[in-house]
């Protein structure tokens, strides 16, 4: 296959994927399920590439799907939910590891150890894409979706870490020791983070001072690669790299961004993770392609396959069940009696158990095993098993356990839509009169319409929360105070979510509704 044709089979595989995608919303099935399919069918139609470079997925896809992640995470609930997080992150990731290491060696046990800690790492960490379709389309109580939003966003970091180091133990000529394992551990974190730190820093720095939309957005795309790249050349973790650059750059984007480039990017990092995710599905059936050929030749692989994915499967969904209501569940009811606090129910940990559905990173993961390593092969088929499996059943079931529970959302203790909007609007409101006393050239019948059309946006959202031409210098005056007003608008909200009075899903909605009314402000002031 020339270059040529590679591209233009690329461009088939995205048309292809944006089709299934869209049948899959028609017929309300989680599109990794469709995608996945999809790529199967094109493994068994033998029409996958081979020469591909299994770390290109590593490289060039998961530092852009880790970035737009940690960019959107709500850092409050995050900060909020810390605990129980990091209990999913460590404990969950490391006792699904073992719990599968073991599980697959007791069926297996010519497959070395090292490798059924591999796999242990690989299929470790759930996969929040299929989980968060299906959990938008339901009210569900925001500190467990704070936690499952949370958990996906780093415990592909810890699962990533142990599969380094698992990697290395099963390609080390001498055997890795405790204390040698949990060194590289620490450096692997403490270099990332600090990469992450600096990159997300910088990237802010240089953000502020570009006018351009496209260059800060292109900036946004290269500094996702150069995280990655810069950790894993000094022995880092490129994965927590990048985690940590998106987390800085999510929690100061609204300072560092314009309007112009907030919109630009939104839209353009939505439409590339959309394809950069459903190429990763789809170009399962690149490398099934060789697996299936492999099988041609060897049928043992099939039966080798199922005895390693059979036992991994059940040990992973019973290893996230145990650890959620037995390190997180009953603790927490433990304290709760004792103290009066508010502990998890059944049917949120329900919830937070099943929803382990494994995907992107754990293809991309096994995928990128070297081609020497042992039990590639049925490694990367007993995943492709795992994935498939977790998808269809939990991720197929989890919208009929949440109905069954019968889970609801807490009732508010932030500030509705309609009164946010009330507040943020009363405060540009106030700020006219004063703005009106120091600028002595605007037209006092302009004023006074500015003033109604604010009155009439304060009392439409309280009576919600309750139940001759002109001068074109006037003209632009008009509109600079209108401008101004946006940038007054725009500090209440940010001063209302710092005080939590206002969660992330109001202000990113607010937010975007300000950037819109800045934009059209600024296009009519363009001379």
């Amino acid at each position: 296959m020339t270059n040529v044709e590679l591209f233009h089979y690329l461009l088939l595989l995205i048309a292809g994927a944006s089709a299934l995608t869209w049948l899959a919303e028609r017929v309300s099935i989680p599109p990794a399920v469709v995608l996945l399919l999809g790529g199967c069918v094109i493994a068994v139609a033998g029409k996958g590439v081979t020469g591909m470079d299994p770390d290109l997925l590593l490289v060039a896809v998961l530092p852009p799907l880790l970035m737009s992640s940690s960019f959107y995470t709500a850092w409050k609930e995050f900060r909020g939910e810390l605990a129980t997080i990091v209990s999913l992150v460590l404990g969950a990731v490391t006792f699904t590891t073992v719990a599968v290491a073991f599980a697959v060696h007791a069926f297996n046990a010519g497959l070395p150890w090292a490798a059924c800690l591999t796999l242990g790492a690989i299929v470790s960490p759930p996969d929040a894409v299929a989980a968060k379709a299906i959990l938008q389309r339901y009210p569900l109580p925001p500190r467990l979706v704070a936690v499952l939003e949370g958990e996906s966003l780093v415990n592909d970091a810890s699962g990533l870490l142990l599969y380094q180091m698992a990697v290395s133990a099963a390609l080390a000529a001498t055997t890795i020791t405790v204390a040698s394992g949990t060194g590289l551990f620490f450096r692997l974190i403490l270099l990332g983070i600090a990469v992450g730190l600096v990159c997300g820093q910088a990237m802010c720095a240089l953000l502020v001072r570009l006018v351009d939309a496209k260059l800060g957005i292109v900036l946004t795309f290269m500094m996702a690669w150069a995280s990655y790249g810069v950790a894993e050349a000094i022995g880092g973790s490129g994965v927590l790299s990048v985690v940590t650059c998106g987390l800085v750059l999510g929690v100061r984007q609204h300072r560092v961004f314009s309007a112009d480039m907030r919109i630009k990017a939104k839209a353009t990092w939505d439409a590339i993770v959309f394809v950069l995710e459903a190429l990763v599905f789809v170009l399962i059936g690149l490398a099934l392609h060789g697996i299936l050929a492999s099988v041609n030749h060897e049928g043992a692989v099939v039966m080798a396959g199922l005895r390693v994915a059979l036992p991994a499967t059940a040990a992973a969904i019973v290893a996230r069940l145990v650890w959620v209501f037995g390190a997180i569940w009953l603790p927490g009811r433990l304290r709760a009696n004792r103290t009066g606090g508010r502990a998890w129910t059944f049917g949120e940990a329900a919830v937070m158990g099943w929803a382990g559905m494994r995907g992107v990173v754990s293809l991309a993961a096994a995928l990128a095993l070297p081609d020497h390593f042992p039990g590639r092969d049925v490694i990367i088929f007993s995943t492709f098993l795992l994935i498939i499996t977790t998808l269809v059943v939990q991720g197929g079931s989890l919208a009929t356990l949440i109905r069954l529970l019968k889970l609801r959302p807490p009732a508010r203790h932030t500030m509705s839509e309609h009164e946010t909007r009330a507040r943020t609007f009363g405060a540009s409101l106030a700020a006219l009169a004063d703005i009106g006393k120091r600028e002595d050239g605007i037209d006092p019948a302009m004023l006074e319409r500015l003033q109604a059309e604010y009155r009439v946006r304060v009392t439409a959202n309280e009576n919600a929360h309750t139940s001759g031409e002109e001068r074109i210098e006037h003209r632009a005056r008009f509109l600079r105070v209108e401008l101004e007003l946006v940038g007054v608008s725009r500090e209440t909200l940010l001063a209302l979510h710092r005080a939590g009075k206002v969660d992330d899903a109001v202000l990113h909605r607010i937010e975007s509704e300000l950037d819109l009314e800045e934009l059209r402000l600024l296009r009519l002031l363009e001379p």
